[in-house]
């Protein structure tokens, strides 16, 4: 699974990505209240095809405003609902800074790359289905 989104040139770029059953969504760009439902909507479509586990990656994320902090609580839900485990890579000041001022470090799965993100939501998904 390898998938490129892109409505517009002011929304952030996602790209998917398989890793062995984990997927990988890659966010470029800003994250703010105008692109955020957009990029919600993506990575949700993404969760819709039932990985073993799904990573946010934010490494390349420029802004991360409150709207993104909504998107990833709103992920983290719906993959609890699904029974998906789920994991954020988040390093650049630009996306941990409006984390801590929310509160939400503590309470979102961080990870330092996307390698510790895919090896601890392996650990954590069930066996695949045969």
């Amino acid at each position: 699974m390898e998938h490129e989104f892109n409505e517009a040139a002011d929304q952030p770029v996602l790209r998917a990505t398989d890793h062995d059953g984990i997927a990988v969504v890659e966010i470029a760009g800003e994250l703010d209240m105008k692109t955020a439902k957009t990029a919600l909507a993506e990575v949700l479509l993404v969760l819709d095809q039932s990985p073993n586990g799904i990573v946010v990656d934010l490494h390349a994320v420029t802004f991360f405003g409150s709207a993104g902090v909504s998107l990833l609580v709103s992920v983290q839900q719906e993959a609890g609902r699904q029974g998906v485990p789920f994991g954020i890579v988040a390093v650049h000041k630009a996306v941990t800074r409006s984390l801590t001022v929310s509160g939400m470090e503590s309470r979102l799965p961080l990870f330092p790359t996307v390698a510790d993100a895919v090896i601890a939501l392996r650990a954590a998904s069930p066996p695949p289905r045969r």
